[in-house]
């Protein structure tokens, strides 16, 4: 899965619940991404393949059980 692809739908996840949802890049070089979900935040790779332990571990940061 690619991080456009994460992303938008962990979006979807987070409109159908009210939550506050938020991508910011960050002010320097590279290839991150900084996600906010709610009162959770993590850095997230920009990539166009997501491997399945690095989306779990993304999700287990925010503390999102119920998305996949």
């Amino acid at each position: 899965m690619s991080t456009r692809e994460f992303i938008r739908k962990l979006r979807r996840w987070a409109r159908q619940r009210g939550i506050r949802f938020k991508v910011k890049k960050y002010e320097s070089k590279g290839s991150h991404r900084r996600l906010y979900v709610g009162a959770k935040n993590t850095t997230i790779p920009w990539t166009n393949d997501l491997k399945t332990g690095v989306v779990h571990g993304i999700l287990k940061q925010l503390e999102i059980d119920d998305f996949l």
